[in-house]
């Protein structure tokens, strides 16, 4: 008998994208429906000022292999431009899991994804999967997960500087605010984000993170003074130690990418409040046998 899921948050990093290319309303429709908490998107800002989902800084990658690839900047683009483009799903399904899992430099697949891998030539893939998706505006996906009839959470990566304030005023117009964080990677982003926050304050409800990756010495002297909900720290770098110092400060611990059973593990007997994985059914499936 199937157990009630009751680990850690799982957020399907862009979607999930098994079933449909990254950071598409496909993939994200497909997430909702398998009953998973979250999701976690990237965003970007076009030259007029249009907030996209989309990952890289080109269009390179995921355009590859359509009728009318692109490899300009989104930065360079207008909306109306980057509306017309297709994603492709041949060659950009995510369809490379292993049994012992996948480390986070081989889920996505750039060779094949940008037409390089002998084994997948997009003459025979495009005729074999001829579907294609489409960009999305963040105003899109609010409006769908505005009509949803379960909350789910939504982790916005911030990729590009400048776009704070056209993202808070998009999110303060947005139900689901509440379940939203914004978060970076970047430390320059990280700052830019926490300075629009104590300069400008929030809309209601709305949380911020970090993807620190390592507690650092020089990241304990900072954190006291940041506005943070939660703090990303890479699977192989965890340690109980950490996460006791960042509860302390009232910050939840998630993970990033670490999609093997160890990982896993790892962040299960650690009890993290949540974690990014490319591989949702893999890891449910996982974690039914754990707690068998």
């Amino acid at each position: 008998m199937k157990k009630q899921y009751t680990g850690p948050w799982r957020l399907a990093h862009r979607g999930i994208c098994q079933a449909a290319p990254e950071n598409t309303l496909e993939a994200f429709r497909a997430a909702y429906h398998a009953g998973i908490e979250g999701l976690e998107i990237d965003i970007r800002m076009t030259r007029d000022g249009v907030i996209v989902i989309h990952h890289d800084e080109t269009l390179a990658r995921l355009t590859c292999g359509s009728a009318h690839p692109c490899t300009r900047a989104v930065a360079d683009c207008t909306w109306a431009e980057l509306a017309e483009l297709e994603l492709p799903y041949a060659n950009h399904l995510m369809d490379n899991w292993k049994p012992d899992g996948i480390q986070e430099d081989e889920a996505v697949d750039a060779v094949r994804q940008l037409g390089m891998d002998p084994d997948h030539p997009y003459d025979r893939e495009l005729a074999e999967e001829p579907r294609v998706a489409r960009l999305m505006r963040l105003s899109d996906l609010l409006g769908w997960m505005s009509q949803l009839t379960r909350r789910i959470i939504l982790e916005i990566e911030y990729k590009a500087p400048g776009m704070m304030p056209e993202l808070c005023r998009q999110l303060e117009a947005f139900p689901g605010r509440s379940d939203c964080i914004i978060f970076s990677g970047e430390p320059a982003l990280i700052d830019e984000i926490q300075a629009y926050a104590r300069e400008n304050g929030l809309p209601e409800g709305v949380k911020l993170g970090a993807n620190i990756r390592r507690l650092t010495e020089a990241w304990k002297e900072k954190i006291p003074s940041m506005k943070l909900f939660e703090v990303g720290l890479n699977i192989e770098a965890i340690e109980r130690e950490d996460i006791d110092w960042l509860h302390a400060h009232n910050i939840l611990v998630f993970s990033n990418l670490g999609d093997t059973p160890e990982g896993w593990k790892k962040i299960c007997t650690h009890s993290l409040t949540g974690f990014k994985t490319n591989y949702t059914a893999p890891f449910s499936a996982w974690w039914e046998a754990w707690k068998s």
